[in-house]
């Protein structure tokens, strides 16, 4: 088994903090892409952005890698979109707990956590789509916020 890099456990660790906060919605897709295809709201989508590499010590060569991501939100009306946009914002003001996925996958295997992610810079954006510029009308929100990995829990 090829062990993963640290960048690839925080995705995965966001996507699956993300989607057991909204498992007791199961009409609620989450995936870790834009979605392709037939656009079916609801969508929960996860994608990681920039890295940036901050120094950290004199004489280290090691920096603090900070990380940007994005969650699109595509809902099926404005209510549906409030709801998601404000349960991710209180959820993600909280630190991510990042695992070792070289152990395994949930739900064979519980993973052992390995620090957390700790979020700043939140902000939630409603994006707002004209009826004459689409078929299909539907409700999106951008959540974007940066993360850097602590060892502590």
């Amino acid at each position: 088994m090829i062990n993963m890099e640290l960048e690839e456990k925080q995705d995965l660790s966001i996507y699956y903090y993300i989607k057991d906060l909204f498992s007791s919605y199961p009409f609620i897709n989450v995936t870790d892409e834009l979605p392709t295809g037939e656009l079916v709201p609801p969508i929960i989508a996860v994608e990681p952005e920039d890295i940036t590499i901050q120094p950290f010590e004199l004489g280290n060569y090691e920096g603090i890698r900070i990380r940007y991501w994005y969650i699109n939100i595509y809902a099926k009306n404005v209510a549906q979109r409030r709801n998601m946009v404000y349960r991710l914002l209180k959820e993600l003001e909280k630190p991510i707990p990042v695992y070792n996925y070289d152990e395994g996958f949930p739900p064979d295997v519980s993973p052992t956590q390995m620090g957390c992610l700790k979020t700043e810079n939140l902000q939630a954006t409603f994006i707002r789509l004209m009826p004459e510029l689409s078929d299909r009308l539907y409700y999106r929100a951008v959540i974007r916020f940066t993360a850097y990995q602590n060892e502590t829990t």
